[in-house]
C-alpha cells in the first residue's frame, strides 16, 4: 500500500495554513500530515489543534519547550516521527494539486531500486491572483540518476522543488537529516546529497503537481554572502571524503567554497584552498 507521510513546518503562514493542509489531507495517497508548529508570532498553533481536532490525518508537533528551531530541525522532526514508508514535504503557504501523488505511486510501488520521484511545481502570484503554469521550478530535461547531482550543480538545467519530491524514508538513514547549522538553502544542501546517495527519477517536468505561492511574506531578502558561503562550506565538508563522488560535481563543489571568499577577500580565499590541500594532499588528485 502507498502511503505518504506529509511534513510541513509551520512558521508565519496562519493565513494559508488551512489551504495548503486541505490540499495534502484529501488526497487518497496521503496517510498522514505532521504540522510542526515551529513558535510562529502568528496565531498558527490555534489553527494547527484545530485542523488535528478536525481530521485524524493531522498530527500536531513541537520542538522541546516550544522553541523555534528553524525549517531544517522542523522538517527533522516530522522525518523521525513519520510512520509511513514514503515522505515529501509541504510549505505552509503552498498546496498540492490533485494529481500529486499519481505518478510518483506509479514508479515507487514498481520500481524498488528508486528511492525518490520529482516532479514541477507551479508558481501562484499573489498580486496576479492566478497560477502561472508557463513558470515551472523543474529540471528542463530528463536526467539519469547518476548524472543528477551534476546537472542540479549546474543550475542551467533547472531544479525542483521542496514541494515536489517524495523519497522512501530509508534514504535518510543513508544520508542523515536536514541540516541544523544552514538558515538557508537546507532543502538544496538536501538534494544534494540524496543526489548522489540514492536514486531519484524524475515524472512529468511540464505538468505541475504542486504550487508555490509568491507574496511579500515569504520573500527572503537577506541571501547574504555569509549564508552562501556557510551553504558552499558544509556541502563541500559532506562530500570532500566521499571517493565515489561524480569527479565533475565535486570540481563545482570546491570551487564555489573556495572562491566564494574571493570578492571580499582573495587573500583568505587562497589561504584556504593551500591549508585544505597541505592538510589532504589526496584531494587535489580528485580536483585535477
Amino acid at each position: 500500500m502507498f502511503k505518504v507521510s506529509v511534513i510541513i513546518p509551520v512558521y508565519n503562514a496562519a493565513a494559508y495554513l488551512v489551504e495548503s493542509v486541505e490540499s495534502a489531507v484529501n488526497l487518497e495517497e496521503v496517510g498522514e500530515v505532521i504540522l510542526i508548529e515551529d513558535k510562529s508570532p502568528d496565531n498558527a498553533l490555534e489553527i494547527c489543534l484545530k485542523l488535528a481536532e478536525e481530521n485524524k490525518k493531522v498530527k500536531v508537533l513541537q520542538h522541546p519547550n516550544g522553541e523555534n528551531r528553524g525549517a531544517g530541525a522542523s522538517r527533522n522532526l516530522g522525518i523521525i516521527n513519520a510512520k509511513y514508508e514514503f515522505i515529501s514535504f509541504l510549505d505552509a503557504d503552498d498546496w498540492y494539486l490533485k494529481n500529486r501523488f499519481h505518478a510518483s505511486k506509479k514508479i515507487l510501488m514498481n520500481s524498488s531500486d528508486i528511492d525518490g520521484v520529482y516532479g514541477a511545481t507551479a508558481f501562484y502570484s499573489e498580486y496576479q491572483k492566478e497560477i502561472i503554469k508557463e513558470r515551472l521550478t523543474a529540471l528542463r530535461k530528463i536526467v539519469a540518476p547518476e548524472d543528477l547531482l551534476f546537472n542540479l550543480l549546474m543550475t542551467a538545467p533547472g531544479n525542483f522543488h521542496t514541494n515536489a519530491i517524495t523519497v522512501r524514508k530509508k534514504l535518510f538513514d543513508k544520508i542523515g537529516l536536514f541540516s541544523t547549522t544552514l538558515k538557508l538553502h537546507q532543502d538544496t544542501h538536501m538534494w544534494l546529497r540524496m543526489a548522489y546517495a540514492g536514486r531519484l527519477v524524475p515524472e512529468s517536468l511540464n505538468e505541475p503537481i504542486a504550487v508555490r505561492r509568491m507574496h511579500e511574506d515569504n520573500r527572503i531578502a537577506n541571501k547574504s554572502i555569509e549564508s552562501r558561503q556557510q551553504f558552499f562550506k558544509e556541502t563541500y565538508e559532506w562530500f570532500k571524503n566521499k571517493n565515489d563522488v561524480d569527479k565533475r560535481a565535486l570540481k563545482i563543489i570546491a570551487n564555489r567554497y573556495f572562491f566564494s571568499y574571493s570578492s571580499s577577500n582573495k587573500l583568505n580565499s587562497l589561504k584556504l584552498f593551500t591549508k585544505e590541500i597541505l592538510s589532504q594532499p589526496k584531494l587535489l588528485l580528485k580536483l585535477i
